[in-house]
């Protein structure tokens, strides 16, 4: 119990160290469906709405793994600085075991009130777990002028930032991304 209480805290800390201009938001709600698919647990699948009009969803999903499911977190970054991009949603699927295991699903609103997916991010946290992967974007430190960047953070044991290193970087153009050829950057 020590251990799984151990891993929460360490879960919470580098949300709200790694957040940097995500932020949590009543703007946003999601409905949670059991699905029953014969299996000995149901699926769930996840609809987010905007509160103001959650009669379309804008976001659906389904969660597979409802056996060690915890929990859904909501932020939202109201400047990513990516034109034509009103928002970005960053939606944090938890599933706890001996270790933590999050889904980090970005999902961007044009100004059109689209929605453009990112690839998902997968981080594991563990007793001894220092580091995770997220998306940076421009208006954030160590963004870039139109580049959406796939980094990772790693921690010092106080929990506070010791370096970021650019693993991928996506070149953001009239309102699509595409790998760039951007080098890798690091940065303390």
């Amino acid at each position: 119990m020590k251990k799984i209480a151990f891993i929460f805290i360490l879960i919470l800390s580098l949300h709200t160290i790694s957040g940097q201009e995500f932020t949590a938001s009543t703007d946003y709600i999601y409905t949670k469906t059991i699905k029953k698919t014969g299996k000995e647990y149901p699926s769930y699948v996840i609809d987010l709405y905007q509160n103001s009009d959650n009669d379309k969803s804008l976001v659906s999903f389904t969660i597979e793994d409802t056996e060690l499911f915890e929990g859904i977190f909501l932020s939202v970054n109201k400047t990513p600085g990516l034109e034509g991009i009103t928002e970005v949603i960053k939606i944090e699927v938890e599933y706890l075991g001996c270790c933590a295991h999050v889904d980090a699903l970005y999902y961007m609103l044009t100004d059109e009130n689209k929605v453009i997916k990112l690839p998902n991010l997968t981080n594991v946290y563990c007793t001894n777990s220092n580091a995770d992967f997220q998306y940076t974007f421009p208006n954030q430190q160590h963004g870039i002028k139109n580049n959406i960047l796939k980094t990772k953070t790693t921690y010092t044991d106080s929990h506070n930032k010791g370096f970021v290193t650019t693993k991928e970087s996506f070149t953001w153009n009239n309102m699509n991304y595409a790998p760039s050829q951007s080098t890798a950057i690091t940065s303390n």
